[in-house]
């Protein structure tokens, strides 16, 4: 009895696994596969996905790590006015041919008699050691400080660049999220219309089997069921690459599945004074402060380019020992300076450069004006465009009540047989319309509301339950 129980549990065992996935609901894995239970949906509210933006998404990873190259920049500027401090060890053996130098002793002692002019060797050989450090300090260099101010500004823009990333993020995120809702809305409203296509399908068919429907009003019904599951399968299609595109702009793996949290309502919002919201834009939005910033830079770029013409002054002194070798002949030497640089003539390069700078001043000024211009275009367009799509909201709403009224009397008439199901159809149809551009409005308007914060300067505080307050 023992062996044939042992005999029969690898059949159990077989069993038993096929029942678990059955009650899984999964295939049993083909031979050489590995059965993975399905990835759960991930929760994701709004203010996680823009945080998590933040985090990870490439353009705040680029301005973060530009923030380190600016402070570089500021770094490498600033050793200009530093003491610059080396040392230096040489040893050498050297073999001169003197004649090859013009040394011809042996020419210039000619005329002597002969046994007493000196011998005097053609060819010498000698060490040479040399033990030094060397100091070079900058006194006067005003080129070199207008960088190293450049430089300084230059931080800050980085940090203004940074903080524009973010906004911009920040925004980006919100914006994906929100086609990711309607994305959702719009498979809810697509399967409410394939469920109610099939009803009125069943419809037809029954008033068909007695008598008062014809085969048209049932192929015409099943028509509208066909093209009811093809929309389904488009917003599903559409859902897929919006879940990607936020997947993508979060910084989450692009296969991962997605719930989300918020919904798709609508909030009013109340829109205040045009000229105070203009006015804290501008003194908000980080856009403006960096191009004013970018001013300040280029104004010091041109006052070192321009510096290039003045003179330079440094002092120099080296100290060291020298011999044939370190321990041969050895003395202490030592070299204490000061050198002034005039520039006279450069082939017109400074000349160039100043050009140059004073071209890129004027074009950044140019853009300042248009980065001020821009902020007040988007704050008037964001609250004009908010206004008109509340509008758009309520209408909406109201097509979507009415087309619901429509179908139910449609679907009275032909339910009594007072008429076929073309008005059923055509109110049908009307109601998927009512539907999905209930859904577009609301995606607008939130959409509108994100556009309006980042308008403010205020992307990242953005709420989707919350009414943006100006």
């Amino acid at each position: 009895m023992r062996i044939s129980a042992y005999r029969h549990r690898p059949a159990a065992l077989v069993l038993c696994a096929g029942l678990l996935f059955s009650a899984a609901g999964a295939a049993a894995p083909a031979p050489g596969e590995t059965f993975t239970m399905p990835e759960a949906a991930q929760p994701l509210s709004m203010q996680q996905a823009i945080d998590d933006a933040l985090a990870t998404n490439v353009q705040t990873l680029l301005a973060d790590a530009r923030r380190a190259e600016a402070s570089g920049n500021r770094a490498e500027a600033r050793s200009a006015f530093l003491p610059h401090l080396s040392g230096e060890v040489s040893q050498s053996r050297r073999q001169t041919n003197l004649a090859a130098q013009g040394l011809d002793f042996g020419s210039a002692f000619a005329n002597l008699p002969a046994g007493t002019a000196p011998a005097f060797p053609s060819v010498i050989t000698y060490n040479s050691f040399d033990a030094r450090a060397r100091l070079r300090q900058s006194l006067f260099d005003y080129s070199a400080w207008q960088q190293y101010q450049s430089a300084k500004i230059g931080e800050r823009v980085a940090d203004d660049q940074l903080a524009v990333a973010r906004e911009q993020v920040a925004a980006q995120a919100a914006l994906d999220y929100v086609s990711a809702l309607a994305a959702r809305e719009s498979v809810a409203a697509s399967q409410a219309d394939l469920d109610l296509s099939a009803t009125l399908a069943k419809l037809a068919t029954d008033q068909e089997h007695v008598g008062i429907a014809t085969g048209v009003d049932v192929t015409r019904a099943q028509t509208r069921q066909a093209r009811a599951r093809a929309r389904l399968a488009q917003a599903e299609t559409d859902q897929t690459r919006a879940d990607i595109r936020l997947a993508r702009t979060v910084g989450l793996p692009l296969d991962a599945p997605i719930t989300l949290e918020d919904r798709l309502d609508y909030r009013p919002v109340a829109v205040g004074d045009t000229a105070t919201d203009v006015a804290r834009a501008m003194a908000d939005r980080p856009e403006v402060q960096l191009a004013s910033r970018q001013i300040s830079q280029r104004e010091k770029q041109l006052a070192a380019a321009r510096g290039a013409r003045l003179p330079t002054l440094s002092a120099t002194a080296d100290y060291g020992d020298s011999g044939n070798t370190y321990h041969e002949n050895n003395e202490g030497t030592y070299a204490v300076g000061a050198q002034l640089q005039v520039p006279i003539f450069d082939g017109g390069a400074t000349h160039a450069r100043i050009s140059s700078a004073a071209s890129r001043l004027d074009q950044q000024r140019i853009q300042y004006r248009d980065t001020r211009d821009q902020v007040e275009q988007d704050v008037r367009l964001a609250r004009r465009t908010l206004t008109t799509l509340a509008e758009q909201v309520n209408a909406a709403q109201s097509a979507l009540t009415l087309a619901n009224r429509e179908l139910s009397l449609s679907r009275d008439r032909f339910a009594n047989g007072i008429s076929n199901n073309v008005e059923v159809i055509d109110a049908q149809a009307s109601l998927a319309d009512a539907r999905n551009t209930r859904v577009a409005a609301l995606a607008d308007y939130t959409r509108a509301r994100i556009n309006l914060a980042a308008a403010l300067g205020r992307a990242q505080q953005f709420r989707i339950d919350e009414p943006v307050t100006p």
